[in-house]
């Protein structure tokens, strides 16, 4: 890979980390990802694909809007069958565009890994943090009220990261 190739590269890969991690403490905070980390991850993913197709692998650029089809497509029909089944979307729109722009990094095999990685990571912290809620509380059970809904941006964010970070995408 060229010098101009390798810049592009680590440049995209430190904007998938601060929009990932953004993403993940607005969730937290606010139950919303933000359009514009959304945009930043497809981007930089798309900036990514593009410095390996100019590095000689040309399956990148395929690669990447597959993998945006093949996570967009896993999670719109889940959310359909929620609200088919529950009356109620099973996750929200951020976290489908979110999984979709990660999909463009990860191509369509590692993308729908990551959906899978993201629910267990995303249900494991949660259950943690209401774990750790029961034992601040003295063991007290609240009543049993709705389910909150589950923040999956820190799990897509860990997920997608691990991921790219062990370069299993790229891996013959």
């Amino acid at each position: 890979m060229a010098l101009v190739g390798m810049v592009v590269w680590v440049a995209s890969c430190a904007a998938l980390a601060a929009a990932l991690g953004l993403a993940a403490a607005e969730d937290l905070a606010r139950r919303v990802i933000p359009n514009g980390c959304v945009v930043a991850v497809a981007a930089s993913g798309l900036a990514a694909a593009l410095s390996r197709a100019a590095g000689g692998e040309a399956a990148a650029l395929a690669a990447a809007p597959a993998g945006a089809l093949a996570t967009l497509s896993v999670m719109f029909a889940a959310a359909l069958v929620s609200w088919r089944v529950r009356g109620a979307p099973g996750v929200g729109g951020g976290d489908i565009k979110l999984l979709a722009a990660a999909g463009v990094w990860l191509g369509p095999v590692w993308g729908l890994a990551c959906v899978a990685l993201s629910c267990a990571a995303a249900l494991a912290l949660w259950a943690t943090v209401l774990l750790a809620r029961r034992v601040a509380a003295g063991g007290a059970r609240r009543g049993r009220g709705a389910v909150a809904c589950v923040p999956l941006a820190p799990g897509i964010a860990a997920a997608t990261l691990g991921i790219v970070l062990l370069g299993l995408p790229w891996q013959a």
